[in-house]
């Protein structure tokens, strides 16, 4: 299953270059890792109210490519992995360089949890 955002490639990692902007700070997000999709959306789909593993999917993809400077924070490890949290909803999402979507979740430490993974990325 492919899941496309329903934002058009001009918004893809900012700009041609593929470089950070002022408005966009983190990958495209384009599908979630299909082999780990089930077992992600078993272990969260309920928390973030997913009716489907599609619908976790699509949620995730959602998140990660939603531009909100005000609630969202986010930051690029030394991977190439972008992490984002919103403060707002507690959503946490990671975004492989490529686009795939790793995890999507809502921890139960919210922002403690959020903190803890900048601290451990040197952020």
């Amino acid at each position: 299953m492919y899941c496309e955002s329903s934002k058009g490639p001009s918004n893809l990692y900012g700009n041609s270059a593929k470089q950070p902007s002022e408005h966009i700070n983190y990958p495209y997000a384009k599908r979630f890792n299909q082999s780990t999709l089930m077992k992600h959306y078993n272990d969260h789909g309920e928390e973030v109210g997913a009716d489907s593993a599609s619908d976790y999917e699509q949620m995730a993809i959602d998140f990660a490519n939603d531009v909100n400077n005000v609630t969202h924070d986010s930051f690029v490890d030394e991977n190439g992995s972008t992490y984002k949290f919103s403060y707002e909803t507690g959503e946490f999402v990671i975004v492989k360089s490529d686009g795939t979507v790793i995890t999507y979740f809502i921890p139960d430490r919210g922002e403690g949890y959020w903190n803890e993974q900048k601290y451990k990325h040197g952020i």
